[in-house]
């Protein structure tokens, strides 16, 4: 196997708006630049087969982006969709990018951002050499779980004996030389620790720049795994609610990352064997309210400018005789980078139970399981979770949706993954 990676900046012009925090996003733009944000890109290629994996410091990527930058890889290197990977590691102090609370996105910044991708994705196969590839599984100390049951209900506040996906799986890409071409690995848990108008790669970032300083070169690579339900534990520990970071909060996180990556040493030799596969699966929604209940909704200033502007659009699409979804299609994909050793990401912010369930469907070998990939989708909370409530349950409608997720969509994930086993993600 040869490999490749590269780091091309992607910082805004300041002014940009920012996405992460609805209310703050709507108001102005950023006010300047804290730490550099990158898309990082890692390269690799076997035989004829090749696949590209891109690692934004944003909070989402779009799907409209997604297809866009896949079609302009296809276009200038010949990379097929299944191919092409992208995952945003979910800053909530960066760029605006999607359409998640109908938040401005700048189409200048988009055209700017597809010209860093393209660019970090000829870099990275312009710098591809022969490598070997080492593997391993630890644990981090990241995340907590930020769903608490107060008073029967579930309210965002730290929940320390909560599940969180802890495991910290880590691929190193060696050349010649010993030295690593490219450390991946992945952490699953919201960069939400900051706020404010400065842009940031949060906590993801500051990790990799130590990672890159040990190293004594960019090498490294963030993704984002099944986090949708865990914040940083610093800023909860021993509290009824979250903090707000500071940015030494937010460097000491980093280092700690860092530190749990480095010290995963407790690496093993894989075979390579690249292959990669790319489905949908249509997630279930819930029995759609009234013409007349998102009308009332639409007229109710306490429900706020967004959520009457959602309810707006689905009595608009209503009166125009369009049909509601019944289930949202979102995009599963696989890429095999060696024997026993796979990457799985889907579309959508998966709670931490799903890590659990994509491992156990491969059983052996290492598998790393992801979220925010390839599009924005919605928040994914399993079965036994949607009865509990909570953010993660009630926000469909900040990603346009008029119903929740429906229980019993665990098959259906399964049915996607068999199909991806199929095509040669094993």
């Amino acid at each position: 196997m040869d490999a490749g990676f590269a780091r091309v900046s992607i910082a805004p012009p300041i002014g940009t708006r920012m996405m992460g925090f609805g209310g703050r996003d709507m108001e102005h733009g950023c006010t300047g630049i804290h730490d550099d944000v990158f898309v990082r890109a890692l390269y690799v290629k076997q035989g004829d087969e090749q696949a590209l994996i891109l690692a934004y410091d944003l909070c989402f990527i779009g799907a409209a982006e997604t297809q866009r930058f896949k079609a302009a890889l296809r276009g200038e290197m010949g990379l097929l969709p299944r191919q092409v990977l992208l995952n945003a590691s979910h800053s909530h102090v960066g760029p605006s990018v999607g359409t998640w609370y109908r938040a401005p996105t700048d189409q200048g910044y988009i055209s700017q951002l597809e010209a860093a991708t393209l660019r970090a994705a000829r870099e990275a196969r312009d710098a591809a050499q022969p490598v070997t590839l080492q593997a391993g599984v630890g644990r981090s100390t990241v995340p907590m779980n930020r769903r608490k049951t107060e008073d029967g209900q579930t309210v965002l506040a730290p929940n320390p004996n909560g599940f969180v996906y802890d495991k910290l799986p880590v691929v190193i890409f060696r050349g010649a030389d010993g030295a690593p071409a490219c450390v991946l690995f992945s952490i699953s848990c919201h960069p939400s620790m900051m706020s404010g108008w400065e842009i940031s790669g949060e906590y993801p970032g500051a990790a990799m720049a130590k990672i890159d300083e040990h190293f004594g070169r960019p090498c490294s690579l963030f993704l984002q795994g099944v986090g949708g339900d865990a914040k940083p534990r610093l800023m909860g520990e021993g509290r009824e609610r979250f903090q707000a970071g500071t940015w030494e909060d937010m460097d000491r996180v980093g280092e700690i990352a860092a530190g749990e990556v480095l010290g995963c040493t407790d690496l093993a030799d894989v075979r390579p064997r690249l292959s990669s596969a790319v489905t949908e699966v249509d997630w279930p929604l819930e029995k759609p309210l009234s013409r007349d209940e998102y009308a009332a909704i639409a007229a109710d200033a306490g429900a706020g400018e967004v959520r009457q502007g959602w309810a707006e659009d689905i009595v608009d699409a209503l009166d125009a005789g369009k049909a509601l979804p019944k289930a949202v299609a979102l995009t599963l994909q696989g890429i095999r980078l060696g024997e026993g050793l796979r990457i799985v990401g889907i579309e959508g912010e998966a709670t931490a139970p799903w890590g659990p369930i994509m491992e156990g469907f491969y059983g052996e070998g290492i598998s790393v399981p992801l979220g925010y990939c390839n599009g924005e989708g919605l928040y994914l909370p399993t079965s036994e979770q949607i009865p509990e409530g909570g953010y993660e349950v009630y926000s469909f409608w900040e990603y346009g949706l008029p119903a929740q997720l429906a229980p019993g969509f665990e098959g259906v994930l399964r049915a996607g993954l068999r199909r991806l086993r199929s095509e040669g993600v094993e």
